[in-house]
């Protein structure tokens, strides 16, 4: 089985970066990109807690927005790279699950460095955090140019992230 470049994706500005920076490295190495996403949402772990009523979207729903999300990817990062083989795949289950096992396959695992959730991590997003506490394979994580950050040379190349190689 060939390995692939794999990144997972939620709909961040930092996942999206990843994505980008991931479909660069793909290009790099003469691998496959591999998008995926994992599907199975839950209710925030503060909210019990603070009595909110969090409503969690039913099954068909997530997934069908897990697949607009993927599509989304597959359609930007292959505007801007050509020839480059895009596979994504739709995991049911929690993220660093998920992740995780999507990573037994890879040759390198890219994510973004905070997701959407601002409470859950501040520097370093909680399922960037654990998948790195326990995948056996590389990871690489990116982050997203801040607000007014200038955008790194190569436009959407790199949105905001320094290509490989490239010191920041």
């Amino acid at each position: 089985m060939t390995r692939t470049i794999t990144v997972g994706l939620d709909g961040s500005p930092a996942s999206l970066a990843a994505a980008d920076w991931a479909a660069h490295e793909a290009q790099l190495r003469d691998l496959p990109l591999r998008l995926v996403t994992a599907w199975e949402w839950q209710a925030p772990a503060f909210a019990p807690a603070t009595g909110l009523g969090v409503p969690v979207p039913p099954s068909d729903l997530q997934r069908a927005s897990a697949q607009h999300l993927l599509a989304q990817a597959r359609s930007r990062v292959g505007e801007t790279r050509p020839g480059l083989r895009i596979d994504t795949d739709e995991i049911p289950g929690l993220p660093v699950p998920a992740l995780l096992k999507a990573a037994e396959e890879a040759e390198l695992l890219v994510l973004g460095s905070r997701g959407l959730s601002k409470a859950a991590g501040y520097l370093l997003g909680s399922v960037s955090h654990a998948v790195l506490a326990s995948c056996e394979r590389p990871v690489v994580l990116v982050r997203a140019a801040e607000h007014g950050e200038e955008e790194a040379p190569g436009g959407s190349e790199a949105r905001g992230v320094t290509p490989p190689g490239r010191p920041r």
